[in-house]
């Protein structure tokens, strides 16, 4: 049986995850095993994890890396990064949300609903690409004439949990004093994060805090958080579909849109 390989930055995120386990089942489909690998957010395991994987016959990547080194894979080896999108000197496919316009909708959505002092947790990339998400929320507050600060930016080092981390620098941020009306997470863990943060300092959601959070897990509807749906599901099939047009050596297009949703929940009531 020919083997694909894919590597995710963690597999205790339910995004990443499911972006694996719907891989998994599509290339199943197509006659292909999936070697699943996760780097763990270490851009070193990631390269290892791709020089191993090159022995497969092809690869879906979500990677941390800003740039993908040139001597890893041989040339025109069948790779598709998903998600994020490293630089390189190769022409390589991806399948992705439009994280700028996402999150500069989320913004808009909070902005609509009174807020004017917004924090956003955008979450932790191994090598620090530039994160497409603090451009969409900058871009949000610049089109309302409210003012972008660097303070509301919560950049995580990747060295505890993300609800962990998060809930530290909301409570950090919360106790200089700042007014907060929104908070825009990158994950439903990283939301739980927040919501314990601010219970600590006696504010809630979305009384004094309205929240929206990225993936819409099932446990951001079970705890009714209003979030952005990145559509997994659909960026796994196209993923696969374009890794099957390579390994065939079929022409593909390089950039591939996924569309997402916004789930209204009682966070932003």
């Amino acid at each position: 049986m020919k083997t694909i390989g894919m590597i995710i930055p963690t597999a205790d995120n339910t995004f990443f995850a499911n972006l694996a386990v719907e891989v998994e089942k599509t290339m199943s489909e197509k006659g292909y095993q999936t070697l699943i690998a996760s780097s763990a957010n270490d851009a070193e395991k990631e390269k290892e994890y791709l020089k191993s994987l090159s022995q497969t016959d092809g690869i879906i990547c979500v990677s941390g890396l800003s740039v993908l080194p040139e001597d890893l894979l041989p040339e025109n080896f069948p790779l598709v990064w998903v998600d994020r999108v490293p630089g390189s000197e190769r022409e390589i496919p991806w399948a992705a949300n439009d994280d700028e316009k996402a999150m500069e909708e989320a913004a808009e959505y909070l902005i609509e609903k009174g807020c004017t002092n917004i924090v956003l947790a955008p979450g932790f990339i191994a090598e620090h690409q530039e994160n497409p998400r603090v451009k969409g929320y900058r871009k949000a507050l610049e089109n309302h004439g409210i003012e972008y600060r660097n303070d509301f930016i919560l950049n995580r080092k990747g060295e505890k949990s993300s609800e962990k981390e998060t809930e530290e620098l909301v409570q950090e941020l919360m106790h200089k004093g700042y007014k907060v009306d929104g908070i825009i997470t990158s994950s439903d863990r990283a939301a739980f994060g927040a919501i314990e943060a601010l219970k600590k300092v006696g504010y809630y959601v979305p009384e004094d805090v309205r929240l929206i959070s990225f993936d819409n897990s099932p446990y951001t509807a079970m705890s009714s958080i209003t979030a952005i749906d990145r559509n997994a599901k659909a960026i796994a099939e196209k993923a696969c579909d374009v890794l099957a047009d390579l390994m065939q050596n079929k022409a593909v297009k390089k950039e591939n849109t996924i569309n997402v949703s916004l789930v209204e929940r009682e966070s932003t009531r």
